[in-house]
């Protein structure tokens, strides 16, 4: 099964610029960048090259720009639109270089890079395996790989048994998310690709009065009306139904986010360091 994102590659305008819209909302949300800085104090910037593999429209990206200001940058996306929309909101830094690639077969030699990042990719991605296996390979020995990521079965917007915002949801999921259950098992999937977990936990993301998480519920509004599940006045009624509860209960709804930091095994034959 492929969602929204796996296949903005081939995608219209139209789709790429909701998305983009998306990201840029999930970007400017103060609880998603507070989740995003506790991320990225675990890693290590301090040398480059850095690759950050689906980049999207750069939000990861941005905040890599703040914290390593002279390390070279690299993000790979297969949405050319997507790098063309990176490349404009990271218009002052001289340190990126952007390329459209897909992330099963990326255009680098063996060990290329001392820091791998994954920012909500593989939680769009069909074969994890695959896509580990090529960052494994791209990754230096003794290099890091940083992964972070929503496990997206736990998104809750329900305040009591049969919510009617549960059913929005379970539209969004299974319009925008091909991996809902995965990322419960990263450290497993990083250690079957040939790294060592280092690092392993989660973050909770909640929400009131914000932009992504209205998308949630409005893209789950949409694609039950668009499939005729529900009519227009109910679609409204539901997409108010949430702006409300911001108002009201001062919840809109949660997310766990799995993260986590492993190591690529120095290779057996490696000649340790004389001195």
């Amino acid at each position: 099964m492929n969602d929204v994102f796996s296949s903005l590659a081939t995608g219209d305008s139209e789709t790429t610029q909701q998305i983009a819209s998306v990201l840029h909302s999930r970007s400017q949300d103060p609880d998603q960048n507070r989740m995003l800085q506790r991320f990225l104090a675990a890693v290590d910037v301090t040398a480059g090259p850095l690759l950050e593999i689906g980049c999207g429209s750069g939000g990861l990206l941005t905040a890599l720009c703040d914290r390593a200001p002279t390390a070279t940058l690299v993000g790979v996306d297969h949405s050319v639109d997507l790098l063309r929309m990176a490349a404009q909101s990271n218009a002052t830094a001289g340190n990126l270089r952007l390329l459209a690639a897909d992330a099963h077969r990326l255009p680098f030699t063996a060990e290329s890079f001392p820091t791998v990042l994954m920012y909500t990719l593989l939680s769009h991605t069909p074969d994890i395996g695959s896509v580990l296996k090529e960052a494994h390979r791209v990754c230096r020995q003794g290099g890091q790989i940083v992964v972070l990521d929503g496990d997206y079965a736990s998104a809750d917007f329900s305040l009591g048994p049969h919510d009617p915002l549960s059913a929005c949801v379970a539209a969004w999921r299974a319009q925008y998310v091909v991996n809902t259950h995965n990322l419960r098992s990263l450290p497993r999937l990083l250690e079957a690709a040939g790294f060592q977990l280092v690092q392993a936990g989660s973050h909770n993301y909640t929400a009131a009065d914000s932009a992504y998480a209205y998308s949630i519920i409005d893209r789950g509004v949409d694609t039950m009306l668009d499939s005729g599940t529900i009519g227009k006045d109910l679609a409204r009624s539901l997409k108010d139904e949430a702006r409300r509860r911001a108002h009201d209960e001062g919840f809109v709804g949660s997310i766990t986010y799995r993260f986590a930091l492993a190591r690529r095994h120095p290779s057996a034959n490696t000649t340790p360091p004389q001195g």
